[in-house]
């Protein structure tokens, strides 16, 4: 069992040119890329997903792996999931290939595995470069492709930044000079996710309350604050005209919680002032293309990205 420690971007515009700048100013270990073709299992009431595990068989022209990834955390685009991988035989996952103590019973995982079924499809090429970045080794994962399932196609054009060894502040420290490109935003979301969404059995994106933070501390508060706020950018920026209100005010909402719970720690947090800049701009501006640009410009990627190594790394 690894857990995988990632920051996830979705790239929004073209960063060829950028992105290889900065690569060339790195240090490359190793460099690849391959075409992935990848099937995600459930079965037909979605009981892997009601034990918040994902379950796919990953192939290329020269592996075929299988994958179950468990319950875990994402906060500000960093995604934190135990994962287990073994090879596979055949269309199907084997999953007493997987520890016997990640299942509530065997007989649970049992009678899973007999009713088993492909649910959606990801395909995409993956160009990927190891990088040493301080005294850690980084993966930067390039995708671009396609999910598929029952009610369609969207497309894939992410980065990821996977930490192989060493202190989850170099990772931070390198997607802060991704950011830094511009062209990415902060992804929240995972393919498969999407992909539940795309076959018809994930929930559609919809405006929540904000959550009861009642008796948490403000560190509670701000992750909260912070989940909230994404959450419902992701929603403006996916939702038609109708929805934008209350997905904007859901932004506001968290950005607002964010500032109070910072706001009342003893010792204020080093991206207090560039949150409270981002606040009054996200309440001055109006719901059309300047909101749009707003949510992706690199102030705020990076000052999202900022609150979440905070979270991370502070004790």
């Amino acid at each position: 069992m690894q857990t995988e420690i990632e920051i996830k971007f979705f790239v929004t515009s073209n960063i060829q040119e950028s992105l290889s700048k900065l690569l060339n100013s790195l240090d490359i270990i190793s460099s690849n890329q391959a075409a992935l073709g990848n099937v995600y299992f459930d079965t037909p009431d979605l009981g892997l997903r009601g034990l918040e595990m994902g379950l796919r068989i990953r192939r290329s022209d020269d592996f075929s792996e299988q994958t179950i990834k468990c319950r875990g955390q994402v906060v500000g685009g960093l995604h934190a999931r135990p994962e287990y991988n073994a090879p596979v035989e055949g269309t199907i996952p084997t999953l007493s290939a997987f520890p016997a103590d990640i299942w509530p019973s065997l007989v649970v995982r049992d009678e899973l595995q007999s009713r088993l079924v492909a649910q959606f499809s990801t395909d995409f090429l993956r160009r990927h470069w190891l990088i040493a970045f301080g005294d850690a080794e980084i993966e930067l994962a390039w995708d671009q492709g396609e999910i598929a399932g029952a009610l369609g196609r969207t497309g894939i054009d992410e980065l990821e930044l996977e930490l192989k060894s060493g202190e989850a502040a170099a990772l931070f420290g390198l997607a802060a000079r991704l950011a830094e490109l511009g062209g990415v935003r902060l992804g929240a979301q995972s393919k498969a996710q999407r992909g539940y969404r795309l076959a018809g059995l994930g929930k559609a994106l919809a405006a929540q309350p904000l959550p009861d933070v009642s008796g948490l501390d403000d560190k509670a508060c701000i992750t909260l604050g912070l989940q909230h706020w994404q959450h419902h950018e992701q929603l403006w920026l996916e939702c038609g005209e109708e929805a934008r209100p209350m997905a904007r005010q859901g932004m506001l909402q968290g950005c607002d919680l964010v500032a109070e719970a910072a706001g009342n720690l003893a010792q204020a947090p080093v991206w207090l002032p560039a949150l409270r800049v981002q606040q009054r701009l996200l309440a001055e501006v109006g719901e059309d293309e300047r909101l749009s640009a707003l949510l992706q410009g690199a102030e705020l990627v990076g000052l999202q990205l900022a609150i979440a190594a905070w979270l991370h790394l502070e004790s």
